[in-house]
Order: C-alpha cells, then structure tokens, then sequence
C-alpha cells in the first residue's frame, strides 16, 4: 500500500469521526476532537486496510 493512501485513509477517518461528533448546524468541525483521545485501530481486509478511529468523553485532566 503506498504511504499517500494511509495518510488519505487517516483523514477520511478523522474527518468522518468528527462529523458524528459535530451538531447539524457546525461551521468547524475538526475543532470538536481537540483535547480529545483518539483510539486507532488498523485491520487487514481482503481488499485492503480497514483504519478505525474512535474517541471516548474528554478526560479531566486537571
């Protein structure tokens, strides 16, 4: 797999988690995952690499 494809694969990836995250009326959405943790989780399928990236609630960091 070329290294371009994963750094599109990341970003489509982010880019749909943020859109769950974002309320319908939302002009930045990407501001949403800031101060948040994100778990990756990286599959083989048949057709090629399944990229997952989900978040839990923000931490208090305190």
């Amino acid at each position: 797999m070329d290294p371009h494809d994963w750094g599109r694969a990341m970003a489509l990836a982010v880019t749909r988690l943020a859109e769950q995250l974002a309320p319908d009326d939302s002009d930045d959405i990407h501001t949403l995952l800031v101060g948040r943790d994100l778990h990756l989780k990286i599959s083989d399928e048949p057709a090629g690499v399944m990229i997952r990236v989900s978040t839990g609630p923000i931490s208090d960091a305190g």
